[in-house]
């Protein structure tokens, strides 16, 4: 094989593997099409803000497991099902998206980060 068909390949493998691996494995959704699901469907609503933002309000019937919390990961297989859909938020996007790259290597496949999160739904 000549030198410049292989380096075309191996451009080609290089940029094909990044755009898998780079991929998201979960979709993103708005407040009102969670209101919508959450009337026609059984989800889990996962808060990954602290327990004091928590405290402060939440989505009625969200469960509370802080993402920094060391046992995080552990506190989450635990108590979550990965066969149910679930809706994982925070204050604004930034720990939510974070904690659904981590569920999405945890097994999670019907997963969906909040928009804004939770200063979002409130307005």
């Amino acid at each position: 094989m000549k030198p410049s068909l292989i380096i075309v390949f191996l451009l080609i493998l290089s940029i094909s593997t990044n755009s898998f691996y780079s991929q998201k494995n979960y979709n993103s959704i708005d407040k009102k099409s969670l209101i919508d699901v959450m009337v026609m469907e059984k989800i889990q609503l996962l808060d990954v803000r602290t327990e004091k933002e928590f405290k402060e309000g939440a989505i009625e019937g969200a469960i509370n497991i802080d993402f920094w919390d060391p046992e995080f990961e552990q506190k989450v297989i635990s108590t979550l099902n990965k066969r149910i859909t679930t809706v994982v938020y925070c204050a604004a996007g930034g720990r939510s998206e974070m904690a659904c790259k981590l569920l999405v290597k945890k097994g999670f496949k019907l997963l969906y980060d909040l928009q804004g999160g939770f200063e979002e739904y409130t307005n």
